[in-house]
């Protein structure tokens, strides 16, 4: 555990980092020690680590401190993570106005799908997912897309207590479950039918980042919606999403 010395210190280092971030100018370490309060004997060595980070420049001719090259990219990785995230909310409501069906953005949290985005079709629809809520993956089509290369022995060490059921037509014999993510890694599609909530069905697809699965796209439809056109319609929009978002993911450091 830090020590009360370490967390006093690391709250001093933001306190600068917060005070320089307000002002271009910047601030001589007179100036510093005065606006925060902190002796120049205790926070000459933070400018200096802060410096020697290059969370910090100082400037030679004027010794003002300023926000350095680190902390310019953090930023930047905020602002990028921002507004790869509402481009997504845009290409989900592109899905949306293509299918009229309700769009899911997920992760896989401790075996559950973390909705993350969600935009609601313009028809009737009870879905009951909201964003921040999680269910199952196992038992969702986005959730089923997040566990595509799950095999069977992470599968169980994952759920080990078992797979419960959410409805009368949740999967809960996981060699059964392993069989649909087979077939999930070969096709690119995930499916439920019924399996979270009685009158829906959902595709989904993963959505990868070098390789790995980081999140998932799905499509819910009212059992009366879904017929073979509509899926066809669905995968289409769905894949073509996919592919905007993987390339977009190849680009930043977006974590789910």
């Amino acid at each position: 555990m830090p020590s009360g010395d370490a967390h006093r210190s690391l709250a001093r280092a933001l306190d600068i980092l917060e005070l320089c971030s307000q002002n271009g100018v910047g601030y001589t370490l007179t100036q510093l020690s005065q606006q925060l309060g902190i002796a120049k004997g205790s926070i000459s060595p933070l400018l200096h680590t802060l410096q020697d980070r290059e969370y910090l420049t100082l400037d030679e001719q004027d010794h003002h401190y300023r926000i350095g090259r680190m902390a310019f990219r953090i930023g930047n990785t905020y602002l990028d993570e921002a507004s790869a995230l509402r481009e997504i909310h845009r290409l989900m409501k592109d899905i949306v106005a293509v299918c009229h069906e309700t769009c899911h953005l997920g992760c896989l949290k401790n075996g559950d799908v973390y909705y993350l985005k969600k935009v609601d079709s313009p028809l009737y629809s009870h879905t009951v997912t909201v964003e921040g809520r999680s269910l199952p993956a196992y038992a969702t089509g986005v959730g089923k897309a997040l566990l595509a290369d799950y095999q069977l022995p992470q599968l169980k060490a994952l759920y080990y207590d078992g797979l419960y059921p959410l409805t009368e037509h949740t999967i809960t014999d996981f060699r059964q479950l392993a069989d649909q993510l087979v077939e999930i890694r070969a096709k690119g599609f995930a499916y439920e039918y019924e399996e979270s909530t009685r009158g829906i069905r959902c595709i989904g697809v993963p959505l990868r980042k070098n390789g790995r699965v980081a999140a998932a796209l799905s499509v819910a439809f009212p059992l009366e919606r879904y017929n073979p056109q509509a899926a066809t319609q669905a995968e289409k929009a769905l894949d073509e999403t996919r592919r905007q978002i993987e390339r977009m993911l190849c680009s930043i450091e977006l974590q789910f």
